[in-house]
């Protein structure tokens, strides 16, 4: 969004008019008598113009280029990764990966999967305080594959495999 002060300009009201791809329209303007807000939303990635007009006259560094792109899809770095269940996955236990730096929310998806691609039992714990538990468990002994995603986006370090054991 942008805000802008025109309390010493004299009577009028801020106008704007967003050009983009294949599209141009009015911008929605909130005028108090001191201030003017306008959030502009880019429907697809290209270039953009923003026009600004107050009391009808084009701003003078008027109209306003930017470039929008496509959001980000690469990995989310935020959220850290600890516990045994990262290095090693015994059978016949529970194995755990706790993830720190959770957003609020159900965006946590886990998946664990043998060579076979056969999923095993997981379970997902939101603790309050931002800290997640992953609570997993194998079927048998060999290397299996964790993925741990946010909202679609895998987490930095996954996917990554784990071998699993018989614990002694």
């Amino acid at each position: 969004g942008i805000n802008a002060e025109y309390g010493k300009c004299g009577p009028g009201e801020l106008k704007a008019e967003l050009e983009g791809p294949m599209m141009m329209e009015k911008v929605n303007v909130s005028n108090t008598p001191r201030t003017a807000q306008l959030k502009v939303v880019a429907e697809k990635p290209g270039y953009y113009k923003l026009y600004l007009f107050y009391a009808n006259i084009p701003f003078p560094s008027s109209p306003f280029k930017f470039n929008v792109s496509r959001k980000s899809s690469g990995k989310v770095t935020t959220m850290a990764l600890d516990g045994e269940g990262l290095k090693i996955a015994y059978v016949g236990k529970p194995n755990y990966i706790y993830v720190s730096n959770v957003p609020k929310g159900t965006g946590l998806q886990v998946e664990v999967l043998s060579s076979g691609k056969d999923k095993q039992e997981v379970k997902v714990l939101t603790g309050t305080s931002g800290m997640s538990t992953i609570e997993y468990h194998v079927n048998s002994p060999g290397v299996y594959t964790v993925y741990i995603t946010w909202e679609g986006r895998d987490l930095a370090t996954t996917p990554f495999t784990v071998p699993a054991t018989y614990y002694e």
